[in-house]
């Protein structure tokens, strides 16, 4: 198979870009060039999915400091919140700023979060697009007693599903089974992984419904820090490093 393959990302929110992407398989690096497109999604069957998922809490409530109650799901030795977050607070009560502005968002050296596309809806299906200075933050994103993984730690989840009958579909072992644009994932294990899209560091979003990019806490070369991607035409989990000022989602760990 070649290095490098031809992925058509539609964006599907409210004034959205679509993208013809390049991406290579082996760092999961990303090039852009402009493709307009207006198709648009339906989430209503999506939003009824995560709205049923809630009711499945589990018996140790996770609740954070906006008082929002997360899943989880143990996978080999980690337990992972099943659901992307959504807080506007860390935990200690400080609420992490909400920046709509795409220069202001460009800008940045502290932390900060979005909807996609700025749009409120998104917030429901997706979660909220935080900054690394956000993640990075020692009052902590996630809820008390979880923490975002560290690029080591993402690594142990997906050696356990390439060890345990995945091995080379990681990815569509953890992406779910409805609202992606092509290619649904099997979920085995009821991590839910969503295509939340990102806001790049320009302040642009990018790639719904094709695309879920969540952040590590590790600091990676030169302003960068790494993260895990899915995709919809691909079976598996990216490592790569982006820069800080990206907006992705954020999957918290227990301690």
């Amino acid at each position: 198979m070649k290095n490098n393959i031809i992925l058509i990302f539609l964006a599907v929110s409210l004034g959205s870009i679509g993208q013809k992407v390049t991406l290579n398989e082996k760092s999961g690096q990303i090039k852009r060039s402009v493709v307009k497109n207006k198709k648009s999604v339906n989430l209503s069957s999506l939003d009824t999915l995560v709205n049923n998922k809630k009711t499945l809490i589990t018996s140790n409530k996770i609740i954070d400091a906006d008082d929002n109650i997360y899943t989880s799901v143990i996978i080999g030795v980690q337990e992972w919140m099943s659901e992307n977050l959504i807080t506007t607070k860390y935990a200690d009560g400080t609420p992490i700023p909400n920046i709509t502005d795409s220069n202001q968002w460009s800008n940045l050296t502290t932390g900060a979060w979005s909807y996609y596309d700025n749009n409120s809806q998104n917030d429901i299906t997706y979660g909220k697009l935080y900054n690394w200075h956000a993640v990075s933050d020692l009052r902590n994103v996630c809820p008390s007693g979880w923490h975002v993984p560290t690029d080591a730690e993402w690594t142990v989840l997906n050696d356990f599903l390439a060890v345990n009958g995945h091995k080379g579909k990681e990815g569509t072992t953890l992406k779910s089974t409805t609202g992606w644009s092509r290619n649904n994932g099997t979920d085995d294990y009821g991590w839910f992984g969503l295509p939340g899209g990102y806001r790049n560091n320009d302040g642009v979003f990018y790639f719904i419904a094709n695309v879920g990019s969540w952040w590590s806490s590790s600091e990676g070369k030169a302003n960068n820090s790494w993260y895990r991607l899915l995709n919809y035409n691909n079976d598996k989990v990216y490592r790569n490093s982006f820069s800080m000022r990206n907006g992705f989602s954020v999957r918290c760990l227990r301690d």
